[in-house]
């Protein structure tokens, strides 16, 4: 919740809110839409509301933030003023800006497979798990692979060493359904051959020389990462289709083409409330708002045939 002497200060607060949130996604890998919800919904109050709506794998989409602009219309009905550097009583300009814990159930839902969870390396808790193998064999291990952990973490690396007395095979399990980045290896052989062996938990399995790991680590983490971003941009791809459009016979408002289920549609939309409740009751599905990257030229809208750079976008929300 911020309060400002006036609306320029209002708005530079959105615009960092949107820096936020821009950080927030990339971070998480997100397929995300952005919009300025309609006005039958936005928050009660508010001048306007932009939400954040994350593409979940069955098509739905789930809000996970929301930020809004007031104006200074609830200082004026709950009389929140100040005097200003002239002794003038002036009303303020508010915003509020929140998220919640929808936003882990995304990542659970959205960052996961049949294996378990997948965290983002830039959230998960644990970035690097080092399990050492067969350390009942050669005593040097277990030292090595604490001494490689001190590095990492040096690093700025969030690690966890893994000393249980349990079969290999059942650590990797443990730690692939927690959705722990990379996995670490290091045995008798591969310490005598001065090397590792890395699970990267998007797949692949690498060895590497244990000489220069931390740069190593980092860059796994980072390619993790651009895996998780590019199933995320397909994933949009995949959902997102353009609207099959809609005509007004005598019986009403028919549907050029059919609407499969699990699937955002994409239109320009220029109209009023009244155009947006006739998409409505003909798809079944939810007016996300007016997204936050318009169209770069004019196209026709699908109810008026107004040519507008509005791009919106209809959904089965959570």
């Amino acid at each position: 919740h911020t309060a400002h002497e006036n609306q320029a200060g209002a708005d530079a607060q959105i615009d960092e809110d949107a820096e936020i949130v821009q950080n927030l996604l990339h971070d998480l890998c997100f397929p995300a839409i952005i919009s300025r919800r309609p006005v039958w919904d936005t928050f009660p109050g508010a001048w306007y509301s932009m939400a954040v709506d994350v593409l979940m794998p069955n098509g739905r989409t789930l809000q996970v933030a929301t930020y809004h602009h007031y104006k200074d219309q609830w200082a004026k009905a709950f009389d929140l003023n100040y005097e200003d550097s002239t002794g003038k009583t002036r009303f303020c300009h508010q915003t509020t800006f929140g998220m919640s814990e929808r936003l882990l159930g995304a990542v659970v839902g959205m960052h996961g497979d049949d294996a378990g969870l997948i965290f983002p390396p830039k959230v998960a808790p644990i970035q690097v798990v080092l399990m050492p193998v067969a350390a009942h064999v050669d005593e040097n291990v277990l030292p090595k692979v604490h001494a490689v952990a001190k590095e990492l973490q040096t690093a700025g690396l969030r690690v966890k060493v893994d000393e249980r007395d349990i079969r290999p095979g059942a650590k990797h399990y443990d730690w692939e359904i927690k959705g722990v980045p990379i996995r670490l290896e290091l045995g008798p052989r591969d310490l005598a051959a001065d090397k590792c062996v890395l699970s990267l938990r998007t797949g692949g399995k690498e060895e590497h020389p244990l000489n220069g790991l931390q740069e190593v680590i980092v860059d796994c983490l980072g390619r993790i990462e651009n895996e998780l971003r590019a199933r995320s941009t397909d994933h949009l791809s995949e959902r997102i289709h353009p609207f099959p459009g809609i005509s007004e016979s005598e019986s009403g408002w028919v549907l050029d083409g059919p609407i499969d289920d699990g699937i955002v549609y994409e239109m320009a939309f220029d109209g009023n409330d009244s155009d947006a409740e006739v998409l409505e009751k003909a798809t079944g599905l939810a007016f996300l708002g007016d997204c936050s990257e318009p169209y770069e030229e004019a196209r026709p809208c699908a109810v008026t045939g107004r040519m507008t750079t509005r791009r919106q976008h209809l959904a089965r929300m959570y």
